[in-house]
Parts: C-alpha cells; sequence; structure tokens
C-alpha cells in the first residue's frame, strides 16, 4: 500500500499546483492550452516515438497477450462507447473520449515503477506488449474516430478524416516508431536525450494542466457519467481482460498478473489532452484523472493484494 501511496501523491501534487497555479491567476486557461499544446504536439509524440523505436519487434508482438488484453479492452471500449450513446446520449466526439478515458491505463507515469515494483524487472516485455497495443491501436482508432465525428458533416468528408488522423502528430509519432523499431534504427545520443528530456515533461505537464482546468468547476459534475467512467475502467476493464486470458488460455502466470494490474490502473492524463485539443469532454475528462487516480489506490490495492489467488485461477478453469 505505501509503495503505491508514494507514486500516486505526486500526481495529487502536480494536479494541486496547477489549481494553485489558476486559482491566483499564475496560469490562464489560454496558458493551460498551450502546455496542452506542447504535450500533444512536441512532447507526447516524443515519448510514444521513443517508447515503440527503442523496442524490438519481438518486444512489441506477441499475439497471446494482444490478443487477450487486446480483445478485452475492444469489447470494454465498444460497450461503454455504446452506453454513452444509449444512457448519456452523448455526441459523437464526447461518446470516443467517454470510451476512451474508461479504457485508456497510466502506464508510462504510474503502471511501469508500480507494476514492475510490485512483480519485479520480468513483468518489464507484457506490460511493454499491452503499452504497444493502447498506443498503436486504442490511441490511433480514438483519434480517427474523433477526426470522424469532427468532419461528419462536411463535404469531401472521407479525405478530410484520412488527412486529419495521418496528420495527427501522435499518430505520426506511432508511425514513426513502429518503422524505427522494424528497421532497427539508431539515431545520436544527443537526439535520444531530447526525446528522453521531452517525453519525461508530457506526463507532468498535463496533470498540471488538468489542475488548472479545474479551478471553478465542480469536480463531481455529471456524478452518473464518472461513476460509469470510474466503474469501467477500475473494475470491468480488468475483468474483462482477465476473461480474456481464461479464452485464449495460453499465457504465463507472470504475464497475466502483469497485465492484468496494468488494466486495473487510473485513467491515464493523455486523455485530459486529446480532450483539450478537440475542445470537448474537458472538465470530465481532467476529473475522471483525478477520480479513478484517487479511487485506484483502493482499488488497485485490492487487486494487487489479491493477484495471485485471482490469477490462481485461470489454471484450474483455462480450457
Amino acid at each position: 500500500m505505501s509503495q503505491i501511496t508514494s507514486i500516486i501523491l505526486p500526481f495529487f501534487a502536480l494536479i494541486g499546483l496547477g489549481w494553485i497555479g489558476g486559482k491566483f491567476k499564475i496560469v490562464t486557461p489560454e496558458g493551460m492550452r498551450g502546455i496542452n499544446g506542447f504535450v500533444f504536439y512536441f512532447a507526447l509524440p516524443a515519448l510514444l516515438f521513443r517508447a515503440l523505436a527503442t523496442r524490438t519487434p519481438a518486444e512489441i508482438w506477441q499475439p497471446d497477450i494482444l490478443l487477450a488484453y487486446g480483445g478485452g479492452t475492444l469489447v470494454v471500449y465498444g460497450l461503454i462507447r455504446l452506453m454513452a450513446a444509449k444512457i448519456f446520449d452523448l455526441d459523437p466526439t464526447s461518446q470516443t473520449l467517454f470510451a476512451f478515458a474508461g479504457t485508456m491505463s497510466n502506464v508510462g507515469f504510474m503502471g511501469l515503477p508500480l507494476i514492475i515494483g510490485l512483480l519485479g524487472p520480468e513483468a518489464t516485455v507484457p506490460l511493454i506488449v499491452a503499452l504497444a497495443f493502447d498506443l498503436i491501436v486504442m490511441l490511433s482508432l480514438s483519434l480517427l474516430l474523433l477526426e470522424g465525428a469532427k468532419h461528419a458533416n462536411g463535404s469531401k468528408s472521407v479525405g478530410k478524416i484520412i488527412r486529419g488522423t495521418l496528420t495527427n502528430p501522435v499518430v505520426l509519432a506511432i508511425i514513426a516508431g513502429v518503422f524505427a523499431s522494424l528497421m532497427d534504427l539508431r539515431w545520436p545520443d544527443g537526439v535520444d536525450y531530447l526525446l528522453e528530456l521531452l517525453g519525461r515533461s508530457a506526463g507532468p505537464a498535463a496533470l498540471f494542466a488538468i489542475g488548472v482546468a479545474l479551478v471553478g468547476r465542480p469536480i463531481a459534475e455529471k456524478r452518473a457519467e464518472l461513476a460509469a467512467m470510474s466503474i469501467a475502467k477500475l473494475v470491468v476493464h480488468p475483468l474483462i481482460v482477465f476473461v480474456g486470458f481464461y479464452l485464449v488460455g495460453t499465457v504465463s502466470a507472470l504475464e497475466a498478473k502483469a497485465v492484468f494490474l496494468l488494466a486495473a490502473l487510473p485513467t491515464a492524463g493523455n486523455v485530459f489532452v486529446v480532450a483539450t485539443t478537440y475542445d470537448r469532454y474537458i472538465v470530465r475528462s481532467s476529473s475522471i484523472v483525478l477520480v479513478t487516480t484517487a479511487l485506484g489506490v483502493i482499488t488497485f490495492s485490492i487487486f494487487s493484494f489479491y493477484i495471485d489467488p485471482i490469477i490462481g485461477v485461470l489454471e484450474h478453469i483455462a480450457p
């Protein structure tokens, strides 16, 4: 528990500092958008490119893990996007952000140090595989759907959707990272250090901007939506991934533990960055990061405490 709180508390501190900066007009709403512009166009692409480019194709391509985790994640994504449309009557852009928030785990800044600390360095590879799926498939899918909603009523909408998706800096970084991995590209140490510095700044800057966005706005706005997203992310997502492991039946216990805990992580801050970029669902996106991080202290602790008997069930019921 202390290990979990020692990693999560700095997240709240960064959000709190952002709130102070916004409350006392040190950072204006325009300044918050500037921070998000830096994250979306510079820091996040650098992070994604380096995360993928420095991994071998064999590390990324592990079909069993991809099928178990990816299949479960896509099922949850589809179900909660349907919920957003049918129950909460959200527009297509907000539906996508609702589903994105319910499935995108905070892996890079919370999951890697936390889960590797709990399970050991052997957990690194399955975590990277799941992270690669989130970056390559889920993030790209969400951006594609957002571009589709943005250009739905315009002329030549298909061309605009494709062009908007493929020119998105995040998607470009993912494509370039996969290409660099496949080609085993290398670059000077100075360039690598620049990418590392930019990537490290993405998480703190996004969390700080979340704090600014919360100033003067009730965190409890739209409580039913926040509750649904929180339950989806912290409970439904890991349980459906567990079902995925059961159906696949060939994933090792360590891999299943690592990826199951990854699915149980709170919502990633980049959900808020994407919401701000598309100027929709901003307050609820910032709130869900804060709420799931707070509740995640409890739910993640429970899952991590019982992880051995939970995954041990697979050995008895696997087909």
